[in-house]
């Protein structure tokens, strides 16, 4: 049986309300709390992230967490096809 590797409807949720138009404000984690890596993919199966992006969020720079949300856009989008 496949398992989904993203559930689209929450990680989907998340994304659209995250204005990356901006530089203003602070990022949220994506963490979702369905924390599993794809042995295929190396992507977290609920926030879509890597190990590294995982383990450096907290310390990160807003620039490098916008664009590991950049990533993760692509990512999702990815997903969906």
């Amino acid at each position: 049986m496949r398992r989904k590797k993203v559930d689209p409807a929450e990680f989907g949720r998340l994304l659209a309300d995250i204005d990356l138009s901006t530089n203003e404000g602070t990022l949220p984690s994506p963490c979702i709390g369905i924390c599993r890596v794809d042995a295929s993919t190396r992507f977290c199966v609920g926030c879509l992230r890597t190990i590294d992006e995982i383990a450096t969020w907290g310390g990160a720079s807003e620039g490098d967490k916008r664009s590991i949300w950049t990533a993760l856009r692509q990512r999702y989008d990815a997903s969906l096809s």
